[in-house]
């Protein structure tokens, strides 16, 4: 089982004192150089370890598995181990979802995945063939083959495969397991003021509000109204994955708080907004059909807002272009 460490926290008084003008950049940069440290770190025990042939990279939504699976890369192209990048979302099948009781639709199950096929390409690749992989559109939900989505393992490299279920015994069980490390990625981190502002859970809420807003088409009310399936879904598997994990990865960036949170609020705000004046009457999750408790996900916004309202804010600006955040706003 991966060490989780010690849980990072912060008081708003430390985010205080971090943002006067001479201090700014070096609150950043050491934030990012916290995290760039455990990307290294990881980097050279895979490059070290001529028996390794894949690495499965899996966390709970907006930990940033994607785009630490990227810098992984780039950690071990340096130190002559060259990659091939999976991601489990493109294995999505198209095909109708579980619900809940109020209509939601199961995204999150690992029976929404061709598992199957993945499983078979994976193996393929590990044992030196080339494969033709397929690509998911999110928004019009149907796996699609284009002619630039041939992979294969390159001479002396790795394999990297970044996905919810990427630690599942569906995937891990089929292989041997001296030859894939597993890697558990989330925000593991609270904020403090006369008592706990904002912890993982709320964390990641804020960053897939921001994120969903700005590039997947869906309010902060439409995430809220669908976050009780991505409860449901992590608290049935996560334990068992990070578990299974080898190593454990947190994502959290200190300064973040003063950054993402004032986002997701702004788009908290907007949403509110369009739902009260009825421009915003459903959710993209429910195919148009409604909302499932509309009045829950917006009493939880008003939770949001009283909490973000209570945060010192920095601007977007700061953030450099490496950062993993950027993979929530930009």
């Amino acid at each position: 089982m991966a060490d989780l460490g010690e849980m990072t926290a912060i008081t708003v008084s430390d985010l205080e004192s971090c943002l006067g003008s001479t201090k700014i950049a070096a609150f950043v940069h050491d934030a990012e150089m916290g995290f760039l440290d455990q990307t290294v770190r990881i980097a050279d025990r895979i490059a070290w370890d001529a028996n390794l042939q894949a690495v499965f990279i899996s966390g709970p939504t907006a930990s940033g598995k994607t785009t630490f699976t990227h810098r992984l890369a780039s950690a071990l192209a340096f130190l002559g181990r060259p990659t091939c990048l999976l991601s489990m979302d493109d294995y999505y099948e198209d095909k109708q979802a579980l619900t809940d009781e109020f209509g939601r639709p199961d995204f999150e199950s690992i029976e929404m995945l061709d598992t199957a096929l993945m499983m078979d390409q994976i193996q393929m690749l590990l044992d030196g063939f080339e494969v033709h992989v397929p690509h998911f559109d999110m928004v019009e939900r149907r796996r699609i083959y284009t002619s630039d989505r041939i992979r294969k393992i390159p001479p002396g490299g790795i394999l990297l495969v970044e996905g919810l279920h990427g630690l599942s015994p569906m995937v891990l069980g089929s292989l041997e397991r001296d030859r894939a490390l597993g890697v558990f990625i989330m925000p593991f981190g609270t904020l403090l003021d006369s008592n706990r502002l904002l912890q993982p859970r709320e964390i990641r809420m804020l960053r897939r509000i921001s994120r969903d807003s700005h590039h997947r088409g869906a309010s902060a009310l439409e995430t809220l109204d669908y976050w009780p399936v991505i409860d449901r879904a992590e608290q049935a598997v996560f334990p068992s994955y990070l578990a299974t994990a080898d190593v454990f990865v947190n994502s959290l960036i200190p300064y973040e708080f003063c950054v993402i949170p004032h986002l997701a609020a702004e788009c908290i705000r907007d949403s509110l907004a369009a739902w009260r004046e009825g421009r915003l009457d459903h959710s993209v999750y429910l195919g148009g059909k409604g909302f499932a408790e509309a009045a829950k996900a917006a009493a939880e916004s008003e939770r949001l807002l009283s909490l973000v309202d209570r945060i010192p804010r920095l601007a977007v600006s700061n953030i450099p272009d490496m950062s993993i955040l950027n993979e929530f706003i930009r």
